[in-house]
Order: structure tokens, then C-alpha cells, then sequence
């Protein structure tokens, strides 16, 4: 074998090494949605804004502009209570899916309902970017677990 085709069978395994994901990974985008879970449930979407894409940030102005002192009331004496439930990853070495059961969150409602609390299974996206964590919002938050209705 030539140094040349040596040092490319070398470069090769190292970029390919350094490219998967580690135990680290996973913790740190279970945190990172954790993280961004508690702020989210708790009507902090100032906060959450820190762990989630930039193109995520419209689905927390929209959840914003829907939130009412009566939601608020709410979670203030009941908060929410979450629990990570899996951890897998998806999608190369970019992603993870976070399964997380809450309890006590804000039941969406139909317009002129009063909002109750409910508990529920949710999937969350995190990807890497630039080394951070961040969960990746496509819509709003919905619950995996089936309605008993």
C-alpha cells in the first residue's frame, strides 16, 4: 500500500469517526430539549427561543399570541412535570428524537374554550447546529398519546 492511499484510508476513518454520534451527543440533546420542554410549558417562550432553531421561534410568537392570564394562573399552581421517556437517534449524526411525558400541560382548545390541563406523550426534534443542540419546531407542540374520547 502506497503513504498515499495509506494517509486517505487514515483522513477517511477519522472524518468518518468523528462524524457519529456519542453517549455525549445524547445527553446533551436530551438537556437541550429538556431545557427548551420546561420553558415551553411553562409559557416562558422567551426562554424556550434559546433552545430551538431560528426558524422554530414563529411556531413560540404564535403559542405566545394565544397564551391568556388565565393560562397563565393555571400553570402558575399546577406546573408542568416532565419526565424524558426515550432517546434515539435519527437521521445521521444531526439528530435526535426526544420522547418526553408531560403532565400538566395546556390542552390546546377551540376558540372561546377555557384551557384545561392534560397529560400526554410528545416527540421532539433536536439537531445539531455549530455544536449546539436545539429542538426543531414544525408545529405546535401535539400530544402522541390517544384522547380517551
Amino acid at each position: 500500500m502506497t503513504y498515499k492511499r495509506f494517509f486517505s484510508l487514515i483522513c477517511v476513518t477519522g472524518l468518518l469517526m468523528s462524524c457519529q454520534l456519542t453517549p455525549d451527543d445524547e445527553s446533551k440533546a436530551q438537556d437541550a430539549v429538556e431545557k427548551w420542554a420546561a420553558a415551553y410549558f411553562s409559557c416562558d417562550f422567551h426562554d424556550a427561543a434559546r433552545y430551538c432553531t431560528p426558524e422554530s421561534e414563529r411556531w413560540l410568537r404564535f403559542a405566545a399570541s394565544n397564551t391568556t392570564q388565565h393560562d397563565l394562573d393555571l400553570l402558575s399552581a399546577h406546573p408542568a412535570n416532565i419526565n424524558v421517556e426515550d432517546c434515539y437517534a435519527a437521521g445521521g449524526d444531526t439528530l435526535y428524537v426526544v420522547r418526553l411525558s408531560i403532565e400538566n400541560y395546556l390542552k390546546p382548545t377551540t376558540l372561546g374554550d377555557t384551557t384545561t390541563l392534560a397529560d400526554g406523550l410528545f416527540d421532539f426534534i433536536a439537531v445539531r447546529r455549530d455544536g449546539q443542540w436545539l429542538v426543531r419546531m414544525e408545529d405546535l407542540p401535539r400530544s402522541e398519546k390517544q384522547s380517551r374520547d
